[in-house]
């Protein structure tokens, strides 16, 4: 890990720690039912809160009544639910700007981010995950390694002359950089103290032969990360889309295995159509 630590050794200078979002986690973590705390750590941060309440009333949760503070937001949805919206909200913040070494426009990163964590978190839920949250957040965060790599990468670009091509973003950074972006995303994390049923994914989630790529997590982060860029999902409406799954599962069959996910496909994509075009986000 010598190289990563190299990369985040300045982060603070490069994205901020969204230290309420991480409080938040570490609260429901450690004290799994103290409303009152939780509601005052996020109302710390107004930014956070304006956004929690937009999601929480946004189409998708549907709800008759208005939520109006953070502790309805507790009540009526449930810790989970509360900690994904606290940590989708922090992190819009660190991955809506535009990451030039890797052609990405302004909020690119952040809809593919956002596409992965939905649905993560709807094959987590066919797989029968015992914690959906984590793997959500694992594949809400899977790319914030790119926030760190965007500069040295584009300098090393620009400063060797490069005569070979590359089939991936990865290869091309181990090339250049002696590490990925996932490897570093898994160091940030680490770092900032989150758990490693989150970081782990984010750093194998290019991988399918280590030990740790064999996980749940790892594997249900790997398999949607591929899907969303394979097949371009979250940029296509519901009505205009169309994979013949049979089609896909033949022409992919050394994806990882993910209990139910094959059997459930067609349904998965429509929930996960359902979802990501119904939440309002920042």
């Amino acid at each position: 890990m010598d190289t990563e630590k190299k990369y985040i050794a300045n982060v603070d200078k490069l994205i901020p720690r969204p230290e309420i979002a991480l409080d938040v986690l570490k609260i429901v973590h450690d004290l799994d039912g103290d409303t009152t705390e939780l509601a005052q750590k996020i109302e710390q941060d107004p930014n956070l809160t304006a956004n929690m309440l937009r999601m929480a009333n946004s189409a998708y949760f549907g709800h008759t009544r208005e939520i109006s503070s953070v502790k309805d937001i507790i009540i009526r949805l449930g810790y989970d639910m509360v900690k994904m919206l606290a940590i989708t909200s922090a992190s819009a913040g660190l991955l809506t700007s535009p990451q030039e070494a890797y052609n990405l426009e302004p909020r690119v990163l952040w809809n593919h981010s956002r596409a992965c964590a939905v649905f993560s978190a709807i094959i987590a839920k066919y797989a029968d995950s015992e914690n959906i949250y984590s793997v959500y957040t694992a594949a809400l965060l899977h790319d914030i390694g790119k926030v760190l790599l965007n500069r040295p990468l584009q300098s090393e670009s620009n400063k060797r002359k490069i005569d070979k091509e590359f089939s991936t973003i990865v290869e091309l950074e181990r090339f250049l950089l002696q590490t990925d972006h996932a490897r570093v995303g898994m160091a940030l994390l680490e770092q900032w103290g989150l758990p490693d049923n989150i970081f782990i994914p984010v750093g194998y989630h290019h991988s399918t032969s280590e030990k740790e790529a064999s996980l749940l997590n790892s594997k249900i982060v790997y398999l949607t990360n591929f899907l969303l860029e394979n097949i371009d999902m979250q940029s296509t409406k519901q009505e205009k889309y169309c994979l013949k799954v049979e089609e896909f599962l033949e022409q992919n069959h050394a994806l990882p295995h993910v209990p139910n996910f094959q059997a459930n496909m067609a349904t998965i994509i429509e929930e996960f159509f359902i979802q990501y075009n119904g939440i309002v986000l920042c």
